[in-house]
């Protein structure tokens, strides 16, 4: 019998030509989001993670998909940020930070995050 999938709610935070990622004390850098709690629905778990992760309120938000990997789901949002939002970084995370497609070849990036950046159009 195989393991249950962890089902994760993830936000694509948009803002003139760039994408927020979020880091824990790791290097890897990831796109805002997490763990649905038991009963959660993936719209409420991509508000609540998003909010603890970078104070920003999910709103405007459009469902991309859901795609499944071997371990983990992932209930894809997107949203376009205003520049007068500036997210903060708390919880968990130690640090946000908008890159550009071009600037993520430079950093470490969870494998799954660019698999979705790239289903969702966002990167080549």
């Amino acid at each position: 019998m195989s393991e249950p999938r962890e089902l994760h709610s993830t936000v694509i935070c948009t803002q003139e030509g760039k994408i927020l990622f979020v880091r824990k004390e790791a290097p890897e850098w990831s796109l805002p989001g997490g763990k649905l709690e038991p009963g959660e629905q993936p719209l409420e778990a991509a508000r609540r993670e998003l909010r603890e992760e970078t104070s920003l309120t999910l709103r405007n938000a459009r469902h991309l998909g859901h795609h499944a990997y071997a371990m983990e789901e992932h209930y894809l949002y997107r949203m376009p940020v205003e520049r007068s939002e500036v997210p903060r970084a708390s919880g968990e995370i130690v640090e946000c930070r908008w890159f550009t497609p071009v600037e993520l070849v430079h950093v470490t990036v969870k494998p799954t995050n660019l698999d979705l950046l790239k289903r969702a159009g966002q990167i080549c």
